[in-house]
């Protein structure tokens, strides 16, 4: 069984309200606050057909155990900024951190990969019969220098685009309407980026 769990979610969205304006061309503050709902709507519906992580996040991974020693632990939520602490849990329930020179952190591969480092292996212990392992990391696109976690251009425009549709309908579903469904335009510009886990 794997879990994915957020434990602090993002406080900075990757398009800023005068940006979103912009798009919208909006020129007054009426609809600020509409306007940041929708772009966290459209950035986490954009993050769920993607599955890659929009803005920075702290995720916890949640594993019923170590994989067999040859395997290697994906993350899930693209791009992995850090893998922030890896613990396992025992049958009486005593928590141990695994020491970061047990293993490798992958982050040039999308999903990210968790290797054992040469010589090393993964701890041995009786687990807790579920959720033993805790993987905690940051992941996310972020502005910053680092050329892996800049957003691409095509994500930043979906992400534009599902906001323009959200604005344009907001009232209730409308049975038979094409307002109901997202633009194919959103969903072709982010297919390339789609990330299987």
């Amino acid at each position: 069984m794997k879990t994915l769990k957020i434990i602090t979610a993002a406080t900075t969205e990757p398009l800023s309200l005068a940006e979103a304006k912009n798009h919208l061309r909006v020129l007054t503050n009426d609809e600020d606050a509409l306007i940041s709902v929708l772009i966290t709507a459209a950035r986490q519906w954009c993050e769920n057909f993607t599955g890659r992580a929009l803005a920075s996040q702290i995720f916890e991974y949640i594993l019923d155990d170590f994989p067999e020693e040859d395997e290697k632990i994906i993350l899930p939520m693209p791009p992995l900024e850090t893998v922030d602490s890896i613990k396992y849990k025992d049958f009486e329930e005593t928590e141990t951190e695994w020491n970061a020179v047990n293993y490798i952190v992958d982050d040039e591969s999308i999903p990210a990969r968790i290797a054992l480092a040469y010589g090393k292996y993964f701890p041995s212990y009786t687990p807790y019969p579920v959720n033993s392992v805790r993987i905690r990391f940051t992941a996310g696109y972020k502005e910053g220098g680092d050329p892996h976690l800049e957003m691409p251009e095509q994500i930043n425009s979906a992400i534009k685009l599902l906001i323009g549709h959200l604005f344009e309908n907001r009232e209730n579903v409308v049975i038979g309407s094409a307002a109901n469904k997202v633009p194919f335009t959103v969903e072709a510009l982010l297919y390339p980026y789609k990330v299987n886990w």
